[in-house]
């Protein structure tokens, strides 16, 4: 029963992630917003939101280990699977603004949270100051792309206004059942089985509401929407931070868990940060061969194969 919790669960994220980000995306077309500001916010709180219900479930019901090892295997897996695997596929064109804004704000907002969780504890305080970071981001974006005379590159609305509202709700109705099936689930599968909790939220319960950043990367990189396919990356752990871990401690303390538990997984989710960064830098022999001004670098598949190198390490070393 419990594994029919989990996977049901499971299940149930995916589909209503994959739902929520398609209306999300068509109610952002109808608002003509760029598809790099898309990718970082609109699509990037969608295919967010299985955690912060995950993670503020786990809350809730008293299981810390769970919402913050969520938020942290997510971030781990966005990039040493999801980009790595994205780039497999087919490597992606990366922007200069995602270099040198977008990647150095992910970087001091993972740093900030490692800081946060010294103290074993994330309080309604902290909490507050990284949604208020989360508010002020947001508006630097829509600022900047409206500074900029940016244009949607998306295609129109495939459906109209009221029925993607309704599709909107009923995926974050679903997302919130499924939610509540996997902690319930995970937990006692951890309990019965003597594995820890943040054993399984770092990776199973982290990689199953990292799966809508999955399928929405690589469908955006298929659809040449090279901003959406980072840009979802980039902005899902910058919004895993500030949006689920800041809402989940303003709705219930973050509190009693074990910093020096967690401490592995804090220091592998900066070094994945560090490897995206590097594996964008734009080396001069790549910028001659990208014509277009506004294209900085290119995630090849060398680097692809790099982060799930990377990736399938950092889980051999915890399982281990």
């Amino acid at each position: 029963m419990e594994y029919l919790k989990l996977f049901g669960g499971l299940a149930l994220l995916i589909v209503s992630g994959n739902f929520l980000v398609n209306s999300a995306t068509d109610i952002a077309r109808r608002l003509k917003i760029s598809s790099l500001v898309i990718g970082l916010t609109i699509v990037a709180f969608g295919t967010s939101a299985p955690e912060l219900l995950v993670s503020a479930e786990a809350a809730l019901s008293g299981h810390p280990e769970i919402a913050l090892g969520n938020v942290l295997g997510s971030n781990i897996a966005n990039i040493g699977f999801i980009a790595g695997l994205t780039a497999i596929l087919l490597p992606f064109f990366v922007t200069k603004k995602i270099i040198k804004l977008d990647i150095k704000v992910m970087i001091l907002f993972a740093v900030l949270f490692t800081f946060f969780a010294y103290d074993g504890e994330f309080n309604r305080i902290e909490g507050g100051i990284v949604f208020l970071l989360l508010i002020a981001y947001t508006i630097l974006l829509l600022w900047m792309s409206k500074k900029s005379n940016e244009e949607a590159k998306f295609e129109d609305p495939r459906n109209n206004l009221w029925l993607n509202i309704l599709i909107f709700i009923s995926s974050l109705a679903g997302l919130a059942f499924g939610s509540d099936f996997m902690v319930d689930g995970a937990s006692t599968i951890a309990t019965n089985l003597g594995v820890s909790e943040r054993v399984i939220s770092v990776t199973l319960v982290a990689f199953g509401t990292s799966v809508p950043e999955l399928a929405t990367s690589i469908m955006a990189a298929i659809r040449k929407e090279n901003d959406i396919a980072i840009g979802n990356v980039v902005g899902s752990n910058i919004f895993n931070i500030l949006f689920v871990i800041g809402g989940s401690a303003l709705i219930t303390p973050i509190e009693n868990f074990d910093f020096t538990a967690f401490s592995f997984d804090f220091y592998w989710m900066i070094i994945f940060t560090a490897i995206l960064a590097l594996t964008v830098i734009p080396f001069e022999r790549i910028a001659k061969k990208i014509k277009d001004e506004k294209t900085y670098s290119i995630l090849t598949r060398f680097e692809g194969f790099s982060m799930i190198a990377a990736y399938i390490v950092y889980v051999i070393l915890l399982l281990n």
